[in-house]
């Protein structure tokens, strides 16, 4: 085997799926019997769905997918019970007014699977692709790592504890991608993780409770957030969301029926040791925030797991072993908050960045140690801004939200209720004060609930060599204050920006661009038959024509989204990075691209 995968969650899965995909052969290790009991992750953006389409799974997970309007509004509520008070409900994750702007930044839509049923299908199909492959009772508990001598080779050597047969086997592979969470690899290599740890304990359950539809009042909100003042806020209160099996041949589809009987409900632990608040406290909790009158629900809750977890906001200082032989993928490279859906979507593109440019270097024979390094250039950065925007998204519900409402875990349970009546009360002098700090709060929010910028538009600086980017900020992606902008998707074709989505059509078949990447190949977009003589076959690069004689761009969109005139082009990597682009018509030999080609991959003619 060429390459030895660490865990068999999500991110394991579809690195596996995505080596098959190259011939790459290897092997999966899971500690677990199988997929994960606990949802855990259920957002999966635009740019992950993108990944999953090119992998021929997109089918597959739409299939078991919640319905769109399930998920397109987020609210926070007093309770659920008779006498329940809404507190405000916006539009989210590209649903409502946010419906057209994305839309336009991708052929997939923003789509909610819990883990629990996205795993199955990752399983499936990477059990297809390689049958004899993927591992189960398998725990890794060593790994050693054999630098390459002076002639280029090395590996790594791996020590598993098969817990189905007792038995303790050693395994040898060139390299090892860990998808293990940060349990073993990292701490095995010296690879340390920094941030802010231990920032919050939390305890999630997963229930069912059939009863629990009649009283949501929103089919369209995906997550509530409750606040209690006599709690001192919102995550200490406790949030719910649907979990399915869903349904979508229900008589009364739009009406909720096909969410299912499945739910999470999650909140912050008040005890010292969060493990001592066990399934009797956790059903205490969820009949106090729910409100829901006795009988009517808590005897029919039916607890199918539950989890006590840390909030952790840490990135390792390494993506890339010391010795070059191991790469660190998903949460094994960063832990982050689930505030904004950033963790499981960083890691599949994660391994989007990576897979393609190992496929390339074991089929190269020769390691590729400059394009291999360019994995950690490239995904780090990513990995540090999207830790701190998930921090920023958890702290905005407390420092935001709560504060608006004059709630503070400081406070009397008396004061925080007398301060929260005022949002309610219209004769209150700081009545229309506090609706205004709510408002202010809301568009803080934005950056967890409306972040098309965040889930679509990060790029990677390095790519841009010439600094092309540096007189448009990276065509308005950085704002004039020099941060990222978060809320908005800029599409560009700056080089490190992924090529910009838009439709084209050939004999009546319809497709984006981003379709037209290439796991093998680089794809060269061209409109002019000025570049006619690259259209000869190539090992390297796939030329794309959008023009008569080839796809036709749709709606016109070339100039717009791209940047550039009817005569220029732009060359696209296989995981749809944008690599190069000309400005120079017809000034590029098939040969001549060839080379830029070699030199982006720092392969040796």
């Amino acid at each position: 085997m060429s390459v030895i995968i660490i865990g068999g969650g999500p991110v394991g899965l579809l690195t596996s799926i995505s080596l098959s995909t190259h011939g790459i052969p290897h092997t999966l290790f899971e500690r677990y019997p199988g997929t994960s009991i606990h949802p855990k992750a259920v957002g999966l953006h635009q740019r992950t769905m993108e990944v999953l389409r090119s992998l021929d799974l997109e089918d597959a997970v739409l299939a078991e997918a919640a319905p769109r309007y399930s998920h397109e509004r987020t609210a926070w509520y007093t309770d659920l019970g008779p006498n329940r008070r809404e507190i405000h409900t916006r539009d989210a994750w590209g649903g409502g007014a946010h419906a057209k702007e994305y839309e336009a930044i991708s052929p997939c839509h923003y789509t909610i699977l819990p883990q629990i049923r996205l795993e199955p299908i990752l399983l499936a199909r990477a059990r297809e692709l390689n049958p004899t492959g993927i591992i189960h009772t398998a725990e890794v508990i060593d790994v050693v790592e054999h630098p390459s001598d002076s002639d280029g080779d090395g590996s790594v050597t791996v020590t598993v504890h098969h817990t189905d047969t007792d038995e303790t086997k050693t395994y040898s592979a060139p390299y090892v991608i860990a998808a293990d969470a940060g349990r073993t690899v990292g701490p095995k290599l010296g690879i340390e993780s920094r941030g802010e740890a231990d920032i919050l304990d939390m305890v999630s359950a997963h229930i069912r409770a059939p009863g629990l539809r009649k009283w949501h009042p929103d089919p369209s909100v995906l997550i509530i957030w409750f606040i209690d003042p006599a709690r001192g806020g919102s995550i200490r209160t406790g949030y719910l969301y649907h979990l399915g099996p869903y349904n979508d041949t229900a008589e009364n589809y739009g009406e909720g029926d096909e969410l299912g009987d499945e739910w999470m409900f999650a909140c912050a632990t008040s005890t010292s040791d969060p493990r001592k608040f066990n399934e009797a406290d956790m059903l205490a909790r969820i009949t106090e925030t729910l409100k829901i009158p006795a009988g009517e629900l808590a005897g029919e809750i039916e607890f199918l797991s539950t989890s006590h977890w840390i909030v952790n906001a840490i990135v390792a200082d390494r993506f890339r072993s010391e010795g070059g032989r191991v790469f660190l993928v998903g949460d094994a490279a960063h832990r982050i908050p689930p505030w904004g859906a950033l963790g499981l979507n960083t890691g599949v593109q994660d391994v989007h960045n990576l897979t393609w440019k190992l496929a390339l270097s074991i089929k190269n024979g020769t390691e590729l140690t400059e394009l291999l390094d360019t994995y950690e250039e490239e995904r780090r950065p990513i990995a540090l801004r999207v830790a701190k925007t998930s921090l920023f998204n958890l702290r905005c519900h407390s420092l935001g939200m709560d504060r608006a409402l004059g709630i503070d875990i400081n406070k009397s349970a008396a004061e925080n209720q007398a301060s929260f009546d005022v949002y309610f009360d219209k004769s209150h002098p700081s009545h229309a004060q506090m609706r205004g700090a709510v408002a202010e709060a809301q568009g803080a929010l934005d950056q967890e609930f409306h972040a098309p910028g965040a889930e679509a538009g990060w790029f990677y600086p390095s790519v841009d060599i010439d600094n092309e980017g540096g007189a448009t900020r990276h065509d308005g992606q950085i704002g004039e204050d020099g941060e990222f902008d978060v809320c908005t998707y800029h599409p560009s074709t700056v080089p490190g920006h992924h090529m910009p989505h838009f439709w084209v059509v050939r004999d009546s078949v319809r497709r984006s661009t981003r379709d037209l990447a290439r796991r093998d190949k680089f794809v060269l977009f061209i409109k002019s038959k000025v570049w006619a003589s690259l259209l000869e076959e190539s090992n390297l690069v796939d030329v794309q024509v959008l023009a008569d004689e080839g796809w036709v761009d749709e709606q016109g969109k070339w100039a717009e989204l791209t940047g550039l005139g009817d005569d220029e082009a732009v060359l696209v990597r296989p995981d749809g990075i944008v690599a190069w682009r000309s400005k120079e018509a017809g000034s590029l030999t098939k040969k001549g691209l060839e080379r830029i080609v070699k030199h982006i991959l720092n392969v040796k003619s």
